[in-house]
C-alpha cells in the first residue's frame, strides 16, 4: 500500500478519535488513550495527517457501482426502470413536494465543519511550522476542500447559509439565512484563489506524491467553479427564470474562467494525453499523465477496489448510450451528420461509426473491436449487446454499449475488485472551458479555438473547428440550442463529446437554462432490427443469442425503445416530466426550514415553487 493511502487511513482513525475526545479535563491531565487538541496540533505531520481523512469527500466508486454511469438519467445515458428511478431521485418530481431531508446538506454542512475546524486549530502548530512551504500546501488542500463543498451545495441549492466557522448550540452564527448565489459563489473562489497561492505545482513537495491535491487541480476547478456560476448566471438572466442571481449578467466569473485557465494553459501548453482516447479512461495510475489534474487510484491487492465493470464492462446492469448523444458525433471531416453525403446511416453499428469523430469509435462498442467476451473477458461471446439479457451485467437497453472506460484485461473480470482510477478533473475540460466563456463573452478568435478545442481535435485525427465555416452553415443544420449561434452550439457539442459519461451533462444543461428542452422527450436507441437479425444469423446462434420482436419496443422507424416497457416512454407517450420553473435547483429539506424557525427564529427561504 503506497504512503498516501496509509496515512489517509491512519489519519482517520486520529480524526475519528479527536473529534470523540472527552472535553472536560480530569485535574487539568490530558487523557493518556485519547488525542487532544492539546497534544494534536504541534507538527507539520499532524496538519498531513488531518488532511488526508479530508480526500474521503471527493466522490468514490466502490462495490458494484457503475463508473461511467454519472450521466444515467440525462439525454446521454439511459436504462430501463433503474434509468428511470435515477431520474426521479434526481430531479423529477411529480407533485412537488420537498423531501424531509437531503444527502447533499446534511453531508455537505457535516464536511464543512470537520474543515473548519482543521483552519481554526492549525495555527496552533506555531509560526515555524506554519512558514513551511509544505505546511502552506496542506492548508490549501483545506481550502480547495472547503470550496469543493460549497460548490456542490450552490450547484444544488443555490446560495445557502455560508458557514466558515466552526459552530457550537449556542453560537449566533447557527441559524442564518441564505447567503445571495452570487455572493456564495464568490466565497468558493475566493478560497479557491487562496489555495492556489499555497499549493504547489505537482512533482513539489507534498505535490510529488500521487493524488494529492495540486496548484493545477486548484486553477482546473476555478475554471470549472467560474464557469459554472458565470453561464448560469448569463443564461438564467438571459432567459429570466425565476433562478437568476439578482440581476448579475456572469461577466465577472466568465472573466475568473477565463484568467484561471489562461494561467493553467501557460503552464501546461498543449500537453494533453496524446495516445488514443479511449485509453486514457481505463488505466490504473495517473500520475505521470499532466493532463490529468486530479484523481483517485485504487489498489485491490490492499483490498481498495471496485467491480464497476459488472455494470460498464457489459452494458451497465440495464444502461447504455443514447441516439441522442451518438448523434451529435460529427463526420471526421467536421460536418454534422445531417449534411454529410459521407453518412452512411445507422442501420448497423459498423456504420454508424464509418467516417464519424474517431471519439465515436472509442466511446460506443461496434463489433470490428471483437466479441464482447473479448473485450470485457467474461464468457459473452457474442458481438452485439444483450438487449434484453437476463444477466444484468450483460444487457445494454439502448444497444449502444460504453465502451469508454472498459479495460480488456481477463484478471479485472475474473471476479476480483478491479483498479482502474477516477479521474475527477482533467485538462480536456479546461481547454473547453476557455473556448466557451469567450464565446459566450463575444471574444472569441479563431486562435482561440485553435489553442482550445482544435487541440483536442488534433490528437484524435479530427479536422479542426473553423469559425468561418461554422457560420456559414445553413439548411438542412440542426441547430440542437436553436436560440444559440452556431458556434456555441459547436462549442456545447465538443464539451458533450469530449466529456462524455464524466459527468458533466447535468450540470451542464442547467447552467444553460436548458433542462426543458427535454421535457416531452422519449429515449431512443440503436436500430433494433440489427440486433434481431443476429439472432437468427449463424453467429448468434452459435452463441445463444436469443431475441424475439415481443421482447423490444422500437419506435415507427425501428429505434429502440429502452423504457418502452412503460407507456409514458412509447412513442407518443408524455415522456420527461420537469417542471422548468422548479427544477433547476432541489429543495431546502423541510426539516431544516421547520429548525430554523423554531430554534433561530430565522426564515430559511424555500426555492422558487417547491411545496
Amino acid at each position: 500500500m503506497n504512503n498516501f493511502m496509509i496515512t489517509r487511513l491512519l489519519a482517520l482513525v486520529a480524526f475519528v478519535a479527536m473529534m470523540s475526545s472527552c472535553n472536560e479535563d480530569f485535574l487539568e491531565r490530558y487523557p493518556q488513550d485519547e488525542i487532544s487538541d492539546a497534544v494534536y496540533w504541534t507538527t507539520e505531520k499532524d496538519l498531513e495527517n488531518y488532511v488526508n481523512g479530508l480526500y474521503d469527500i471527493l466522490p468514490s466508486y466502490r462495490g458494484y457501482a457503475p463508473k461511467y454511469a454519472w450521466e444515467n438519467g440525462t439525454d446521454n445515458m439511459i436504462g430501463d426502470d433503474r434509468g428511470v428511478s435515477m431520474i426521479n431521485d434526481r430531479i423529477w418530481n411529480m407533485d412537488g413536494d420537498a423531501p424531509a431531508s437531503s444527502s447533499t446538506w446534511n453531508g455537505g454542512y457535516d464536511n464543512l465543519r470537520k474543515i473548519n475546524y482543521f483552519l481554526e486549530q492549525k495555527d496552533k502548530v506555531g509560526e515555524d511550522v506554519l512558514a513551511n512551504a509544505s505546511t502552506q500546501h496542506y492548508i490549501g488542500e483545506a481550502l480547495f476542500f472547503r470550496a469543493w463543498v460549497n460548490f456542490d451545495l450552490l450547484k444544488s441549492f443555490g446560495g445557502v447559509p455560508y458557514i466558515d466557522k466552526v459552530l457550537g448550540t449556542e453560537s449566533e452564527e447557527l441559524y442564518t439565512t441564505r447567503m445571495g448565489r452570487n455572493e456564495f459563489a464568490q466565497k468558493i473562489i475566493e478560497d479557491l484563489d487562496e489555495a492556489i497561492q499555497k499549493l504547489q505545482w505537482s512533482g513539489n513537495g507534498p505535490a510529488a506524491v500521487s493524488m494529492r491535491i495540486t496548484k493545477e487541480a486548484a486553477l482546473g476547478f476555478k475554471t470549472r467553479v467560474a464557469l459554472f456560476e458565470g453561464s448560469w448566471e448569463y443564461y438564467h438572466d438571459k432567459h429570466d427564470t425565476p433562478f437568476n442571481a439578482e440581476g448579475q449578467n456572469g461577466a465577472s466569473f466568465l472573466n475568473q474562467a477565463i484568467d484561471a485557465s489562461q494561467e493553467l494553459m501557460g503552464y501546461l501548453g498543449e500537453n494533453i494525453y496524446s495516445t488514443d482516447y479511449r485509453t486514457l479512461f481505463n488505466q490504473d495510475h495517473y500520475y505521470d499523465i499532466p493532463s490529468v489534474l486530479l484523481y483517485r487510484e485504487y489498489l485491490p491487492s490492499d483490498g481498495i477496489g471496485h467491480r464497476w465493470w459488472n455494470y460498464n464492462g457489459a452494458g451497465g446492469g440495464g444502461i447504455g448510450l443514447t441516439k441522442s448523444l451518438v448523434d451529435d458525433y460529427l463526420m471526421a471531416d467536421g460536418t454534422p451528420i445531417e449534411m454529410s453525403v459521407d453518412y452512411q446511416g445507422d442501420e448497423r453499428l459498423e456504420l454508424v461509426v464509418a467516417g464519424r469523430d474517431p471519439r465515436l469509435a472509442q466511446t460506443i462498442y461496434h463489433p470490428g473491436q471483437g466479441t464482447l467476451g473479448e473485450i470485457i473477458g467474461s464468457s459473452y461471446e457474442g458481438t452485439a449487446p444483450g438487449i434484453t439479457s437476463t444477466i444484468t451485467y450483460y444487457k445494454c437497453s439502448t444497444g449502444y454499449f460504453c465502451y469508454k472506460g472498459v479495460a480488456p484485461q481477463d484478471a479485472v473480470y475474473s471476479g476480483s475488485p478491479a483498479g482502474q482510477g477516477l479521474i475527477y478533473l482533467r485538462y480536456g475540460e479546461v481547454l473547453l472551458a476557455n473556448a466557451e466563456a469567450k464565446a459566450i463573452l463575444g471574444t472569441i478568435t479563431q486562435s482561440d479555438l485553435d489553442q482550445t478545442i482544435n487541440v483536442l481535435r488534433g490528437r484524435v485525427g479530427m479536422a479542426p473547428l473553423d469559425m468561418a465555416v461554422v457560420a456559414s452553415w445553413g439548411g438542412d443544420y440542426q441547430k440542437r440550442y436553436p436560440n444559440e449561434s452556431n458556434l456555441i452550439n459547436e462549442i456545447r457539442r465538443e464539451r458533450r463529446v469530449e466529456l462524455a459519461m464524466e459527468g458533466q451533462r447535468f450540470d451542464d444543461l442547467r447552467r444553460w437554462a436548458s433542462l426543458d428542452q427535454l421535457i416531452g422527450w422519449v429515449p431512443r436507441g440503436a436500430k433494433g432490427q440489427q440486433y434481431l437479425d443476429y439472432a437468427n444469423s449463424p453467429e448468434g446462434q452459435s452463441v445463444g443469442y436469443s431475441l424475439s420482436p415481443a421482447d423490444i419496443y422500437t419506435d415507427s422507424n425501428g429505434y429502440l425503445l429502452p423504457i418502452g416497457h412503460r407507456s409514458d416512454f412509447q412513442e407518443g407517450g408524455t415522456g420527461f416530466v420537469f417542471s422548468a420553473e422548479r427544477d433547476y435547483l432541489s429543495a431546502i429539506p423541510r426539516a431544516q426550514i421547520v429548525l430554523y424557525q423554531e430554534k433561530g427564529g430565522v426564515s430559511l427561504a424555500q426555492n422558487p415553487n417547491w411545496n
